[in-house]
């Protein structure tokens, strides 16, 4: 099995996938190839499952983007897209102008985002009075790999896909984020901290899990 070979001060062998389905080996500088190599054929079989699953889910992101989406989720809900101007959410429906799915998909960010700035902050002041942690600042961006994060000043800021999950998930990223005020770190502490206000933070948590990778697979 042919392969690149990326060489680095690193201590143990890696594998890496990439986006495409292919595939580099990461090995410290002075490990010869030999052992590099023995170490590629014992994952041999780890490699080409997890290469066609990344392929696999490549082209479903592909037939997604290029499919018109009849359906979005809003905190926790799908609701219906029907075409109209101005684009908005109202009674119910996601009313978009399209016309084409990239416009479509546009559009409906654009409004999750301005109702992203009008719900999240204000959860954001609830959970500050119910944990007695108050951020430096709160902001909405557009993070697509991480549903917030909280900067060393205390800085909070949550992306605005997150107003796509339910308000039980919402709520455990925000508690999630004002923790890191007094812990910023994941330390035991740290999640005890977050169990004292959220008991069922790990449900919540893998509720999440679940919502990134379908909102990746629809490209969204």
């Amino acid at each position: 099995m042919e392969y690149p070979l990326i060489r680095s001060r690193r201590k143990t062998v890696g594998i890496y996938i990439r986006p495409d389905g292919s595939f580099e080996v990461r090995a410290p500088l002075r490990l010869s190839k030999a052992r590099i190599d023995e170490f590629v054929r014992a994952k041999e079989s780890w490699i080409l499952e997890k290469s066609a699953l990344v392929r696999e889910r490549a082209e479903e992101r592909c037939r997604q983007a290029q499919a018109m989406p009849q359906t979005l989720p809003l905190l926790g809900t799908e609701y219906p897209i029907l075409p109209g101007s101005p684009a908005r959410f109202e009674d119910g429906s996601f009313v978009l102008p399209g016309p084409g799915p990239l416009e479509v998909r546009a559009q409906a960010a654009a409004v999750c985002r301005a109702l992203a700035k009008d719900t999240l902050p204000a959860r954001v002041s609830y959970w500050v009075k119910q944990t007695g942690l108050s951020p430096a600042s709160v902001r909405v961006g557009s993070a697509r790999t991480s549903w917030g994060c909280c900067s060393g000043k205390n800085a909070i800021t949550l992306s605005w896909r997150l107003i796509t999950a339910s308000p039980a998930c919402i709520d455990y990223v925000i508690v999630h984020e004002l923790c890191h005020i007094a812990e910023h770190n994941h330390s035991p502490r740290f999640w005890a901290r977050v169990a004292s206000f959220l008991p069922d933070w790990k449900e919540r948590r893998a509720e999440l899990a679940i919502l990134a990778q379908e909102l990746t697979r629809r490209n969204f």
